[in-house]
Parts: structure tokens; C-alpha cells; sequence
């Protein structure tokens, strides 16, 4: 029997369960790396300081919210890795992988970019390090020409230095000046 595409039945399947097996694969990538999120953030609620008031301290919910969020993770990983090994066609997967990764390049430049810019805003202060991350984002997004390039850093010194002043001035509330700027 054929499809109206012209293919077999078997061939429409096959293809269809190496889709689900990619699809599973991606999911377990993602539960995997939301429960070591959550494992993390477990840890670090566990560090917040302890109230005399209050016996279990302020950590104590956000620590069970996310053990309870890093053992649901555990539990779909594990049938995640069911529903691959029940699938099995896993043929292609690394090209495919390649090829997500690819298309998605950008996305990940940005989230490099974005843990740089949060390691070096207690170093370089909040407008040095701000302007560099929005200048580069916004070119890295929208390209270099002459015009973009005006456009952002334009935008990079508003949106860096104007929010320092407006936090400085109005709010009162004074942004990290960074080590290179401490007087």
C-alpha cells in the first residue's frame, strides 16, 4: 500500500518512529539538564540564612521544590531512555544533531555570551559590562553594516549607561560599579 506522496506505508513509519526516537532524545537532553538545574538550585537554597523566627529557615520550600522538580526529571529521563531503546531507530542521529546545533547557533552564542556578561559584571560594573553584551548581541543578531552598527551602539549606551543613571538618580539603588572602577 502507498501513501498519496508515493512512499510505502513501512517507509511513512520507519520514518515516523525515527522521528519519535530524535524527539525522545531531545527530551532527555532537556530533562537532564533541567534536573542538574534543579540540583544545583536545590544546593544553593539550602545555603540561605536561617531565621530565628522560623525552624526550617527561609531555604527550606525552595529546597523541597526543587529535589521534588530534580527526582520528576530523573523519573522522565529514565522513560525517556525506555521509549529510545523501544524506538530504536537512532540512525542519522549524530548528523541530526549537528544540523539542530547549526540552526540554532546563534541561540547558543547568545547564552555563551550572556554567562560571560554574568561573570564579568562584578569585575567591569554594570554599564562597561552591559554596553559590551548589547553591543554584541544586537550585531550578532541583526548583522553588521554601517547603520546597525550606529543603531546599536546607540541603543547599548541608553540602555547601560541610562539605566545606571536612572537607578542612580531616581530609584536611588546603585547598579555594581565592577572592581576596575572602585574608587
Amino acid at each position: 500500500m502507498t501513501t498519496p506522496n508515493g512512499k510505502s506505508a513501512a517507509a511513512d513509519a520507519s520514518a515516523s518512529a525515527a522521528l519519535r526516537a530524535k524527539t525522545e532524545v531531545a527530551r532527555l537532553i532537556s530533562y537532564i539538564v533541567f534536573g542538574l538545574g534543579s540540583v544545583y538550585l536545590s544546593i544553593r537554597a539550602g545555603e540561605l540564612p536561617t531565621s530565628r523566627w522560623e525552624p526550617l529557615g527561609a531555604g527550606s520550600f525552595p529546597k523541597l521544590v526543587f529535589a521534588v522538580l530534580a527526582v520528576l526529571c530523573l523519573i522522565a529521563s529514565v522513560r525517556a531512555v525506555i521509549d529510545i531503546r523501544k524506538a530504536g531507530h537512532l540512525d542519522g542521529l549524530a548528523h541530526a544533531f549537528g544540523q539542530w546545533v547549526k540552526a540554532r547557533r546563534i541561540s547558543f552564542a547568545m547564552f555563551g555570551l550572556l554567562v560571560v556578561y554574568l561573570l564579568a559584571l562584578p569585575v567591569a560594573g554594570f554599564s562597561l559590562a552591559t554596553f559590551v553584551f548589547l553591543l554584541i548581541t544586537q550585531l550578532l543578531i541583526a548583522g553588521i553594516s554601517k547603520k546597525t552598527l550606529i543603531q546599536s551602539i546607540i541603543a547599548a549606551l541608553i540602555f547601560s549607561v541610562g539605566l545606571n543613571i536612572l537607578f542612580a538618580e531616581v530609584f536611588n539603588v546603585f547598579l555594581p560599579r565592577g572592581v576596575l572602577f572602585a574608587a
